[in-house]
């Protein structure tokens, strides 16, 4: 065999006998590509008819646009008879018919350009053995009519194909005689910006990402992979409407999604652009530093995001718990707050609170301000550490420490931050209590070291607050309880504990016994009459009385 000297690409005309598996498509597809064939035509309407012939339905997809008028192109794959305009702005690939491709179809077209009115009629097996198909002469108005057998799947599909198919669409079309819904593709947007032959709509849609149907190619509607823009309190998209630009194409056959390209890649810029172009309309923002910059480098100047930052809260051990957090709007005295652990932290707000010093100046770190001026310079607490002192010793306790105390009175307790700005600086909080825990070197929270400077520092109400942020979390097991039910029952034996700590033993017993009765028991007690019991090891007395009685009555 001798080799070529020179190759060309080419279609081998054994590619025709495979259409039937290139373009197995549904209905929808199937009606917009109909539609656009129209719309290229220059048709001011397209109408929809769903017949019946012989027993059998039948859909008719008529325009009143330009025609055909060579018969011949209709089976040539890859050849269209478009003008040169339309072949210019669009780029057709001359595959529209065959997405009918295995199907009973007529076709009827009356060129506006002759005048001589057409017909054809392919067989389901025509498609792709390339037997003659006879042309004959019919009357009819200028236009195109396409009738195609409809099988029941596609029959039970039509209303809502058509709907999309006409939804975006920029000319109207009928089915049945009935106009179908048609929908600005920016309906809704705040604002529209037009550039390089598209229409750029900004939206505010926190649901939106690289995968939502973005792009608007004259009626089908695809992902574009377009950006989305957050700040702390809205999300930013677009929608793009193709209007005129023949680069931005989509990939053949299916039509499903827009070819990557340096087309694709400068629309994404552009809308970029649009976004932060509307942002700057809106008198102030909660970009992060790094969208700030983005936006500078394509040539939108925008002043510094607001210096707003969230109140601080201490962690908790669960993430399904916490507090509602306030936004503070000045940041002249923030202080900003690392991470220190859930027990040091649920510890460190109790005293912070009862001190006092600090109020309404304790921010979270919000890394996506990191770069702008008025955060850069927000002083910051970067060290946390209790100091207990109990018998004439002193001992730590931080995200590095565990002294292992038992629970009890110390004889003194203080939180010391360390707070790092222009010049580092340490601050001594007198604290009332102390949890040591750690989950990652504590069994369950019983063993969690309450330490206090009197029985009165706190009541058992604020320490089962604290033991439930410093020491609950839940398990997410497939065969634990409900966060609920493990929720209650921490609750309970936290009540129990802090009660024990602040108040005794006897007290524990009676607390735990009151929630045992009023969870299990109490609901029992008749409507005007209470129950009284006597219960020991050997004993169980009850009986019930009216309330406000003396006597008890025997039931």
């Amino acid at each position: 065999m001798t080799l070529p000297t020179v190759i060309r690409s080419q279609v081998d005309p054994a590619a025709v006998t495979k259409v039937t598996r290139l373009f197995n498509n549904t209905i929808g597809d199937v009606l917009a590509e109909l539609i656009q064939n129209a719309r290229r035509a220059g048709a001011s309407i397209v109408h929809l008819h769903v017949t019946e012939a012989e027993g059998v339905a039948q859909l008719s997809v008529a325009d009143d646009g330009m025609g055909i008028a060579d018969p011949s192109v209709v089976l040539a794959l890859g050849r269209s008879d478009w003008s040169e305009t339309v072949a210019k702005r669009e780029d057709p690939a001359g595959m529209g018919v065959f997405s009918l491709a295995g199907r009973h179809v007529v076709i009827r077209s009356c060129p506006r350009s002759t005048g001589e009115g057409w017909q054809i009629a392919i067989a389901p097996d025509a498609w792709e053995d390339s037997r003659p198909i006879p042309v004959d002469p019919c009357a009819r108005s200028f236009g195109t009519e396409v009738v195609v057998t409809l099988d029941p799947s596609w029959a039970n599909a039509l209303d809502s194909a058509a709907q999309n198919a006409a939804r975006h669409c920029p000319i109207p079309v009928h089915l049945n005689g009935e106009r179908l819904k048609q929908q600005d593709w920016s309906d809704g947007a705040k604002a529209v910006l037009v550039e390089d032959g598209v229409r750029i709509g900004v939206f505010d849609d926190h649901r939106a990402n690289r995968h939502s149907v973005s792009i608007n190619f004259h009626g089908v509607t695809v992902p574009g992979a377009l950006p989305s823009i957050a700040e702390s309190d809205v999300s930013w998209c677009v929608r793009v409407d193709i209007v005129d630009a023949p680069q931005l194409q989509l990939v053949l056959p299916a039509r499903k999604e827009m070819v990557e390209n340096e087309a694709l890649l400068r629309l994404r810029r552009a809308a970029r652009r649009a976004i932060y172009r509307h942002i700057g309309t809106q008198g102030s923002h909660r970009l992060s530093f790094e969208h700030w910059t983005e936006a500078a480098d394509l040539g939108i100047s925008l002043p510094e995001a607001r210096s707003e930052l969230t109140e601080w809260s201490p962690a908790t051990a669960d993430i399904h718990t916490g507090i509602t957090r306030r936004q503070l709007t000045s940041t002249d005295d923030l202080l900003l707050v690392d991470s220190f652990g859930a027990a040091l932290e649920q510890c460190a707000h109790f005293a912070l609170s009862r001190d006092g010093r600090f109020a309404d100046r304790l921010a979270s770190p919000d890394l996506k301000m990191v770069g702008y001026s008025w955060y850069d310079r927000l002083a910051r607490i970067t060290g946390m550490t209790f100091e207990i002192e109990r018998v004439g010793e002193t001992c730590l306790f931080d995200d590095t420490n565990l002294p292992g105390l038992e629970s009890g009175i110390v004889d003194r307790l203080d939180l010391m931050l360390t707070i790092a700005g222009p010049a580092t600086e340490s601050v001594a909080i007198s604290a009332p209590v102390m949890i040591e825990y750690d989950d990652s070197s504590f069994w369950s929270f019983e063993e969690a070291n309450v330490v206090m400077t009197s029985r009165e520092a706190v009541t058992p109400a604020e320490l089962v607050d604290l033991l439930e942020g410093a020491c609950f979390s839940s398990s997410d097991d497939h065969d634990a309880d409900s966060w609920e039910t493990q929720h209650d029952r921490f609750l309970l034996d936290a009540r129990e504990m802090a009660t024990r700590i602040l108040m005794g033993d006897d007290a524990a017993l009676l607390e735990r016994l009151r929630a045992v009765l009023a969870y299990r028991v109490q609901w029992f007690a008749p409507e005007g009459r209470q129950f009284h019991a006597v219960i020991g090891r050997d004993t169980l007395e009850l009986c019930i009385e009216p309330i406000g009685t003396t006597e008890a009555v025997q039931p």
